[in-house]
């Protein structure tokens, strides 16, 4: 099994233990740095004690389960406003939201894609495409997408709601 399924593994009970959804695992080796991020949230966003708390019982638990051997950095946080959909719940979840999609092979001369997320059919996710228009991508064929936070949607929305 990779180090980031094993650390994903452990990390997952700890987080719902804790009330938390674990949102993505991170392993890298920069140089001879090892890095583990970990992002956590909760509805209605996480506080930096609690990412600390977190840190704590996931760092003692990957140390008594020897899931890295050699010196490691971790480094917990909350998803952010550009938040990563790693998963078919999230597209359901922010249906709605903003989203860009990175595809893992072009469609149509093209691998990037924004607009709003349509939610999820059959293993495929939606987009209302900023262009005009809907695109369906199966599951398979989404390399990375996230979230995107438009500051001015306010101004543009009439009524100045969004």
């Amino acid at each position: 099994m990779e180090v980031r399924e094993e650390i994903r593994q452990l990390a997952r009970p700890l987080a719902e233990e804790s009330g938390l959804e674990l949102v993505d695992v991170e392993f890298q080796v920069q140089g001879r740095r090892r890095v583990v991020r970990v992002l956590v949230d909760r509805p209605g966003g996480i506080t930096v004690e609690e990412c600390a708390r977190f840190s704590r019982k996931l760092s003692d638990c990957l140390d008594m389960n020897q899931t890295l051997t050699d010196s490691y950095h971790l480094e917990v946080s909350s998803p952010g406003v550009d938040r990563p959909l790693r998963a078919l719940e999230h597209f359901e979840r922010f249906k709605g939201e903003r989203a860009s999609l990175t595809t893992s092979e072009p469609l149509d001369g093209r691998r990037h894609w924004a607009g709003r997320l349509l939610g999820v059919e059959r293993e495929r996710v939606g987009l209302a495409l900023d262009e005009g228009g809907e695109r369906w991508f199966e599951w398979a064929q989404v390399k990375q997408a996230h979230l995107v936070v438009d500051p001015w949607q306010r101004v543009r929305t009439p009524g100045g709601t969004s």
